[in-house]
C-alpha cells in the first residue's frame, strides 16, 4: 500500500521512496539536489556548487555533529583563491594549492563533538590544462625585447605589440614599423577577456607613438601595442633604452593581477 504526504505519494505499492522534497528518483536512484552558493557553505545542503567571479571568503553555517557535503568548486582559467574560516581543518593540516588545478571536489564532514569540520579537496584539470597568463623580467633584470642597430638619420621606433591570442611581438623599425615572434603572455588562446597596464620604470624624454596610453587598465580585446618613438637624428646619441613594467589581470580595475613583468626596448645610435 502506498503512503501519501498531503497527497503526495511518497512510498509507491513496491515500497520504494518517491518524491522526495529536493531529490530526484527512487530509493534505488537517489541524487541530492544541487545548491549553488556565493559564499555560504551551508552543511544542510548535501551537494553545493561555485563558479567563482572572483577571490571568495567563504563561511560555513548550520554544523551538526557527523553531518556531511560537498562543494564543487570552479575557480576558473583567472585561477581565483578560495579562503575558507578557521573552522575548516584541511587533510594533513595542509591548505591545497589551488592554483595546481581549476575544478574542485572539495568534502566536509563535522567531526563527532560538532567542534570543526574535517575537509579534504581533490584537484581536476580540464581542456589539457589550466589557462596561464606569465610574463617575464624583474625590475632589476627586465627582459631586453630589441636590438635594434640605427644605420642613418631615421628615426627610431621600438617596443612590444600584446596580442589577443595571447602572443607578445616585439616591433622596431626606422620609418615603418615590421614585428616578429617573442613569447606568450597567455599559454593558451584566451577564453576570456584580460586586462593590461604598461607603466614607465625609466626616465626618458621620447614620445609615446601609436602606443596604448600608459598607467590605464584596458582590455585585451583588441591589441595594445607599447611603443616608443626617438625623433632624434641617431647621430646625435649612441645606446638608448625605454624599460616599461607590464602587468595582466582578470578584472577591469586591476584588483585581480595574474602576473608582472619587465621589458626593456634596446637599440643603438651612431654618436
Amino acid at each position: 500500500m502506498a503512503l501519501k504526504i498531503s497527497g503526495v505519494e511518497v512510498v509507491t505499492d513496491g515500497r520504494a521512496l518517491s518524491s522526495i522534497q529536493g531529490a530526484s528518483g527512487s530509493y534505488d536512484n537517489f541524487h541530492p539536489k544541487e545548491t549553488v552558493i556565493t559564499t555560504t557553505i551551508d552543511l544542510n545542503n548535501p551537494l553545493m556548487s561555485l563558479t567563482m567571479p572572483g577571490n571568495v571568503t567563504f563561511s560555513v553555517t548550520n554544523l551538526s555533529a557527523c553531518r556531511s557535503a560537498i562543494l564543487l568548486l570552479d575557480t576558473t582559467s583567472s585561477g581565483y583563491t578560495p579562503t575558507f574560516p578557521a573552522s575548516v581543518k584541511w587533510a594533513a593540516a595542509t591548505t591545497p594549492t589551488w592554483g595546481d588545478s581549476r575544478y574542485w571536489q572539495i568534502s566536509f564532514t563535522v567531526d563527532a563533538s560538532n567542534t570543526f569540520v574535517m575537509t579534504s579537496a581533490v584537484g581536476f584539470e580540464a581542456g589539457g590544462g589550466t589557462e596561464t597568463v606569465s610574463l617575464s623580467g624583474t625590475s632589476g633584470s627586465p627582459t631586453e625585447t630589441t636590438e635594434l642597430p640605427v644605420s642613418d638619420s631615421n628615426y627610431c621606433r621600438c617596443g612590444l605589440l600584446f596580442t589577443t591570442g595571447g602572443a607578445i611581438r616585439q616591433a622596431s623599425g626606422t620609418g615603418g614599423l615590421s614585428d616578429s615572434s617573442f613569447e606568450n603572455w597567455c599559454n593558451v588562446t584566451p577564453t576570456q577577456t584580460y586586462y593590461i597596464r604598461g607603466t614607465a620604470v625609466s626616465t626618458t624624454t621620447y614620445n609615446p607613438d601609436d602606443s596604448a596610453p600608459l598607467n590605464t587598465w584596458l582590455a585585451l580585446s583588441s591589441q595594445r601595442n607599447f611603443l616608443v618613438i626617438d625623433t632624434r637624428n641617431s647621430l646625435n646619441y649612441a645606446d638608448e633604452n625605454f624599460v616599461i613594467k607590464i602587468e595582466i589581470a582578470s578584472d577591469s580595475g586591476g584588483s585581480n593581477i595574474l602576473d608582472t613583468g619587465y621589458y626593456k626596448c634596446y637599440y643603438e645610435g651612431l654618436a
